[in-house]
C-alpha cells in the first residue's frame, strides 16, 4: 500500500446500506471503517493486507518483549560471531533431508 488508509467514521446504518462499496473500498487499502452504533465506535472494518500487517506487528512486538525468544537471538548472535554456523546442506545432512525429500516438499 503506498498510502496510508483513511480512516472514516460511519453509522452502523449507513455500514448497511453500503457495505458492498465499504468492504472494496477496503480491501484496497484505501480506507478503514470505524462503525458507530448510537453515537458510539462499537467495531472497525479494515482489509485484510492491514489486519495481516497488524497482526504481524503485534507478533514481532510479543516477540521483543518475550525473555526467551531474546535470549535465543543472544545466543544465536553469540554463535556467529564465534563462527560457530553451518551451510543450509550441512543442516539438511544433519536432519537426514536428501534432495529428493527437498524436491519433492515432504
Amino acid at each position: 500500500m503506498a498510502d496510508k488508509p483513511t480512516p472514516k467514521v460511519i453509522s452502523s446504518t449507513e455500514a448497511s446500506n453500503h457495505f458492498g462499496s465499504m468492504i472494496e473500498e477496503a480491501a484496497h487499502g484505501r480506507s478503514y471503517f470505524v462503525v458507530t452504533r448510537m453515537g458510539k465506535a462499537r467495531a472497525v472494518v479494515l482489509g485484510l493486507e492491514q489486519y495481516r500487517q497488524m497482526i504481524e506487528d503485534l507478533e514481532i512486538k510479543r516477540e521483543q518483549n518475550d525473555p526467551v525468544f531474546q535470549a535465543a537471538i543472544a545466543e544465536a548472535k553469540r554463535e556467529y560471531e564465534l563462527g560457530q554456523t553451518i551451510t543450509l546442506d550441512e543442516l539438511d545432512d544433519e536432519f537426514g533431508f536428501s534432495e529428493d525429500d527437498l524436491a519433492s516438499g515432504s
